[in-house]
């Protein structure tokens, strides 16, 4: 089966219950009539340049490598690697320990295909939306310019465009930008099988002002109005044949602030604190991880807990990092979130609330556990390869996007860990309009009454993550 070309349209930091009628009528109504994914999931850590990559390889952390936003890696010996810096990438890269799964595009390039990026992120987040980009010739246009950009095409977009406006929150000037830029500029010039726009709102937005701001709802209501005009561009007869709309992770209000990002002992090694924090133990042994796990989980901060001993099982207190497929040799010995409200009990963007470690203030939106707000994401398709007005409540997760793009292609999926969405694809294939089986199934792990749980899916032998939460005594309450 071969439908064409796609564009996937990210709306950064969306939650799903926040596409309402009012706030984003063009993406609502494109939900409504096309195939819509009503389970789907981000990954664990819900950080973006971890969404980025798991989504654009087909792959979940544990496959692909890259564990956290930012964590301990061997080209940063005495500090931590930050994916958002384009430094440490390309240290990474040179050393050949950047990725461990094929990208979209160099599985694009093997096919005689093209790929083209348009992105407002970050200049980490926009590399690993193509990071072989600049080897391939494949063409990339970010509003940070050099070293992101392809020369020639950001030169063309400043030939076209004018000057590119700088950041703001809401980051309405750069967002409009960037839409001209895909429609005016790549789309004449390069015609893509395959291309990226990455709009970096509401998540800008939602960081500063709230989730539920009326600066964020702005937000919203400006990146409909460019989803709008790529619309109407494309129901006019232009660009691809496909258009998927998804979301990377959701966000959830960062309630307190840790006094101190200094919370752990400094004999049990190196460590990154955020909403997703990992520990590098100076002693890796299953004994010393239990004590380190026996002495979190103690902790008021501590939520969910992520350790594995030397055969892979959990650690007594903890849950297997397998659980969250993230079990990648470049992972921290012991993980955790910090604590979040329960989201068994009742979630929802008035809710949900977690403790942070920084930079953002209270009030303001953060991401990267397990809150199902976090989780929550934005996943549909319109299109010749794609049911109508289907509503699919089959679980899914960002790592099934690139597979079910490439089946739409009628090329290989081989190396994604990921599943094609065939439930929702039109053709003569016999697995299209088909079903998997779902079973649902809980983990938990309970030491010195911190209970942890785990919601999983399993579908087809491979788990997605539905959410995580925690209860029990001496944890933070809202």
């Amino acid at each position: 089966m071969s439908t064409g070309s796609t564009l996937l349209v990210t709306f950064d930091g969306l939650r799903r219950d926040r596409v309402t009628a009012a706030l984003m009528p063009n993406l609502f109504r494109f939900m409504e009539e096309g195939s819509d994914f009503l389970n789907s999931r981000s990954v664990f850590p819900s950080e973006t340049r971890v969404a980025v990559t798991s989504t654009m390889t087909g792959c979940p952390p544990g496959a692909h490598g890259v564990v956290a936003n930012q964590f301990i890696h061997p080209v940063r010996p005495d500090g931590l690697f930050r994916t958002a810096e384009w430094e440490d990438l390309e240290l990474a890269a040179a050393a050949g320990q950047l990725l461990d799964c094929q990208t979209m595009g160099e599985r694009m390039a093997a096919a005689g295909r093209t790929m083209a990026v348009v992105s407002t992120a970050t200049m980490g987040a926009s590399r690993m939306m193509n990071s072989s980009a600049h080897a391939l010739g494949q063409p990339v246009f970010s509003v940070h310019g050099a070293p992101v950009s392809t020369p020639d095409l950001h030169q063309a977009v400043i030939d076209r465009l004018g000057a590119i406006p700088p950041a703001d929150a809401p980051n309405s000037a750069r967002v409009t930008y960037a839409t001209r830029a895909l429609i005016e500029v790549v789309y004449p010039r390069h015609n893509p099988d395959f291309c990226v726009l990455w709009m970096n709102e509401p998540d800008t937005s939602s960081h500063v002002f709230g989730v539920t701001s009326a600066e964020t709802e702005a937000a919203q209501r400006m990146a409909d109005a460019n989803f709008g005009e790529i619309l109407d561009w494309w129901q006019a007869g232009n660009g691809p044949d496909n258009i998927i709309v998804m979301s990377d992770h959701g966000q959830i209000t960062g309630d307190a602030q840790l006094e101190t990002l200094d919370i752990l002992p400094a004999e049990f090694g190196r460590a990154s604190i955020g909403a997703f924090s990992g520990i590098y133990l100076n002693d890796a042994s299953d004994a010393r991880k239990a004590e380190v796990v026996d002495w979190l989980v103690q902790q008021a901060f501590c939520g969910l807990v992520f350790a594995s001993d030397s055969k892979g099982e959990a650690i007594d207190g903890a849950l297997p990092w397998s659980a969250v497929r993230n079990d990648h040799p470049r992972g921290a010995d012991i993980g955790f979130t910090l604590r979040a409200t329960n989201c068994d009990k009742g979630w929802g963007p008035e809710i949900d609330r977690c403790l942070f470690a920084a930079w953002i203030k209270p009030g303001g939106g953060m991401h990267g556990g397990l809150n199902r707000g976090e989780l929550s994401t934005v996943l549909a398709a319109q299109g010749p390869a794609y049911r109508k007005g289907f509503r699919s409540d089959v679980p899914c997760w960002l790592p099934d996007i690139i597979p079910t793009v490439l089946t739409t292609m009628g090329l290989p999926t081989t190396g994604c860990e990921g599943r094609p969405l065939v439930e929702a694809l039109e053709g003569d294939d016999p697995r299209f309009g088909i079903a998997p089986d779902v079973a649902r199934r809980t983990l938990m792990a309970t030491r010195h009454g911190h209970i942890q749980h785990l919601r999983q899916w399993v579908i087809e032998g491979q788990t997605i993550v539905d959410c995580g939460w925690t209860e029990g005594t001496g944890g933070w309450t809202q």
